[in-house]
This record gives C-alpha cells, structure tokens and sequence, in this order.
C-alpha cells in the first residue's frame, strides 16, 4: 500500500500523451508485462460488443472498477485494446518517476496522467473533464486505495462521480448534444493451477522471518489468521503498551486499532472526531494536515518531527483498516487467502509475489446516463447520489461473479 510520507511533495504534473504508433509499439511489452509481473495469462472481458449500448461516439464515459490489485489498470488497458478504444487512466503521480523517469514516459504514451491525491489537484481534475467533455473515455478507480480485497468492495469516495457532474454541466454550458456516462465495472481474479504448495511455502516464509512455529498440521487458514494476530499483538504494544488478546475476535482488535490512532491524531490535529464519514477520507483529511506541518520549515523541528511520527500512525492505521478480520475466517478460499498473503508480503517486504496464473473477468454494468441524473441540486449532492448508485452496481456485480 502507497505510502505518502517517503515520497515528499508533488513536483510536477505528467499529461497524458498517447498515440497510435506508441499504442502499438508499446502493446507487446505491456502484455508481456501483465503476464510475467502478475501472473495473468487470460483477460475475459464479457460481451465487449455490447459495452455502453446507447452511448454516442461523441459522449464521454468514465470507466469505474474496483481496485483490488495494482494489475487492474493494466487489465483495463487489455480490456481497450479489446473494446477497441483508446482509455485514460488517472494515476498517483508516484508511479511516473521510477526509473529515472522512463515509468512515466511510458504511462504516458499509454494514457495516463498524473493526480496528487492528497489534495485537491486543480490540473487533474482539468484533463479529466477535458477527456470526457471530448468524447473520449477515462478509468478511474473510485475506491482510491488498493485494498486486495476483490471478493469486497470498501465504501468509494465520491470524487470520482464529482469530476463526471462537472464534466456534464460543462457540457450543459456549452449547449453540446452529447453527454458523459459512469460506468459500473467488476474486475474479479481466479487461480488457474493449485497454489496451495506456494502459499504454505509463502507463509511458512513469513513464520520464519518472525521465528514463529505453528502446532504441525495447522490448516493454511488458521496459520495465516495466527500470524495476523502476531503481528497485531506485536503493534497493540507499541502503540497501547499492552496487548488486547482475549479482548474482542480479530475484527474487534483491528477496528480498535484503526480507530484510536485516527481519532487520536483527529483530536490533536482537526479538532474533531471523526473528521469525515468513512476510514479512506479521515485518512486523506489527516494526512493532508500532517503532511503541510511536517514539509513546513517555517515550524519547529518538534512540531515537524510530531507530524512525521503522526503519519506514520495514520498509514498504520490503513493499513489495519485493509485486513477485515473475518476475511478469511468467513471464506477460506484459496483466493481470500492468496490476497491476504500478498498484502502481508507488500506491507513487511515492499512487495508481493505472484503466486500463479491468474484470470482476470471484467463485467459492464448499466452506464449511468449523468444527463438524467443531474438536475437542478448542488453537484457535491448529484455526485453523492451517483457515488451511491455507483457503488450498489459493482457490489451486486461482485457478488454475482463470486457466486
């Protein structure tokens, strides 16, 4: 999970700058990509010639799938090669600069540009109202944060449905007969061989990096919820003195600790508590206010070294927050157990290792036509509305794929 304290300040914003011949120059290297990086050596995308019936060629469609793996804006880009249409993609602005640079340049002529999303990004709202007021089509993923949750969907945050409203008003303005279109979208992973002998591998890996050893013939599930509970215990210390065990299941533990550094830092920081509805936009408020303290010399090095230690007990706290602790209990599948060791992986190591071939399904909702749905009311109350459409549709269409 991105971790927006090492990275310092935005410093500057990458345009989308894609074109025919870098599509196709650059195609067999980001098929090669997709399928030697993570694992995905198929991409089903249901009925393509059926996507968006009704739309004109004029109208503009905004893409919006769940995020549960960093392979999804790659998928997608698979998913317009097949539609046959050139996507954009909104991106964090971290992802343009490894590698001196030749990341970005790459996801550039690919179709993205950059967003700073500890803010609000004046540029980035611009391209995205400019690509959709065009005719052309924009993925964004309104979950905002890669949870590796693909059998759930955490609440969205309603940016995403609020660049498509202004979008439409703007082309309200301007007296143009076309319109912009929100497209509900499900992005679900299968295994395609038994990975059961790697996970046991994985998380027997993971065992001995913490010198823990299970009873013998522990099942997996169990020996991945024991190690949670490990690690939990081992940050219940470090940030309460004492360990909560035998104080609540594993949920309990976790939203307790999730709740307490937020509220904490809210109470210190926002004076108030909680500062927004969901965990996703407490996080983005505190960090917004931490990250201006702790990059400001104008305070004292206390102060900014306070802020520093702040952030860092808000990216624990979302981290946390991304480990529901009844995911596996309440599903052992192969699947559920797989995303939670990754995320294991990329939280202690930095990454995370495929751990076999995967498929990846793309599922279309009903678009929603912003031409109805935007009447005379405020946008930040359309934009709810259409967040709250937005997020039934791919609920339902997750739950009907996991079936």
């Amino acid at each position: 999970m991105w971790n927006a304290i090492i990275d310092g300040a935005m410093p500057q914003f990458w345009p989308p700058r894609s074109n025919p011949f870098w599509r196709a120059t650059l195609e067999p290297g980001r098929r090669w990509y997709l399928k030697r990086y993570y694992g995905i050596t198929e991409v089903v995308v249901d009925r393509p010639e059926e996507f968006c019936p009704g739309i004109s060629p004029g109208d503009g469609v905004l893409i919006a799938p769940n995020h549960s793996h960093d392979s999804d804006p790659h998928v997608m880009m698979e998913v317009g090669r097949r539609l046959g249409r050139q996507l954009h993609f909104m991106a964090a602005w971290q992802i343009f600069r490894p590698h001196w640079g030749l990341d970005g340049w790459l996801l550039q002529r690919m179709g993205a540009f950059s967003v700073d999303r500890e803010g609000c990004d004046r540029r980035a709202i611009h391209q995205a109202t400019e690509i959709l007021c065009s005719g052309r089509a924009l993925v964004v993923f309104p979950e905002g944060e890669v949870y590796r949750l693909n059998d759930r969907l955490t609440p969205l945050l309603d940016g995403v449905a609020f660049m498509a409203v202004s979008a439409q008003r703007e082309l309200a303005k301007s007296n143009a007969n076309c319109k912009v279109w929100v497209v509900p979208t499900a992005i679900r992973y299968r295994y395609l061989d038994d990975i059961q002998p790697h996970l046991e591998a994985a998380v027997e890996r993971l065992e001995n990096h913490m010198r823990y050893k299970p009873p013998h013939g522990t099942p997996l599930a169990e020996r991945i919820l024991h190690y949670g509970e490990l690690l939990l215990t081992i940050k219940e210390k470090e940030k309460f003195g004492r360990s909560f065990e035998g104080e609540g299941d594993l949920a309990t533990r976790i939203n307790r600790l999730t709740e307490t550094l937020l509220a904490r830092h809210e109470q210190s920081y926002l004076d108030r508590c909680p500062s927004a509805e969901t965990v996703a936009l407490r996080v983005k408020a505190l960090r917004r206010k931490l990250f201006e303290l702790w990059t400001d010399e104008a305070h004292d090095a206390d102060t900014r070294r306070l802020a520093r230690e702040a952030l860092d007990d808000v990216q624990l706290a979302l981290q946390a927050y991304s480990y529901p602790g009844n995911y596996i209990s309440e599903k052992p599948s192969v699947e559920r157990m797989a995303e939670t060791i990754e995320k294991l992986e990329e939280d202690l190591d930095g990454f995370a290792r495929p751990k076999g071939r995967r498929r990846a399904r793309v599922v279309f909702g009903q678009p929603i036509d912003l031409s109805q749905a935007c009447g005379n009311g405020r946008p930040r109350s359309i934009a709810a509305e259409v967040t709250d459409r937005l997020e039934t549709a791919i609920r339902e269409m997750l739950c009907r794929e996991s079936a």
